[in-house]
């Protein structure tokens, strides 16, 4: 199972709901996607919800063989300490989120925490890639903390 989730930042992500169900189309899994404030009608996805609880995600997280993931930090760092292998695409500055997520993806990239998709056009070829990826692994509290140094360093330099 493929757990997709778009966030829940207020702001729509068509990008990623059109890169999604593009992919569903052209593989065999099941794909589960919270879909937070993007309305987009989904042709290929085999289960789509707006909202859950927190507990409701964490079971969608520990459930899924691979994550698909917008580039907010609550989700990547729950994943990340569960050992997932995760797919981001990052929201673009101003138009999908109210501040950048391309740095910070960038930076779990390069550490090989996660595979970024900068390029909408190539989630499928990164899913493909993911299951035979080595994940770097993080200890319990390490996820956040990465996460939170790399934001600290990218605000520092503003």
């Amino acid at each position: 199972m493929i757990f997709v989730s778009l966030g829940t930042m207020d702001m729509p992500f068509f990008r990623m709901a059109e890169a999604v169900d593009k992919l569903a189309a052209n593989i065999h899994d099941y794909i589960v996607v919270q879909t937070g404030y993007t309305n987009y009608e989904y042709k290929h996805v085999s289960k789509v919800f707006t909202f859950c609880t927190k507990e409701e995600m964490q079971k969608y997280i520990e459930q899924a063989d691979l994550l698909i993931l917008q580039g907010g930090w609550g989700a990547i760092s729950e994943a990340m300490e569960k050992g997932k292998r995760i797919v981001v695409m990052p929201r673009h500055d101003k138009t999908e989120h109210i501040h950048d997520q391309i740095q910070l993806i960038r930076k779990l990239d390069e550490l090989g925490c996660v595979i970024g998709v900068f390029d909408e056009n190539k989630l499928e070829e990164s899913v493909h890639n993911a299951y035979n990826f080595n994940f770097r692994q993080l200890k319990r509290g390490n996820a956040q903390s990465l996460i939170e140094e790399t934001l600290n360093k990218w605000f520092l330099k503003k």
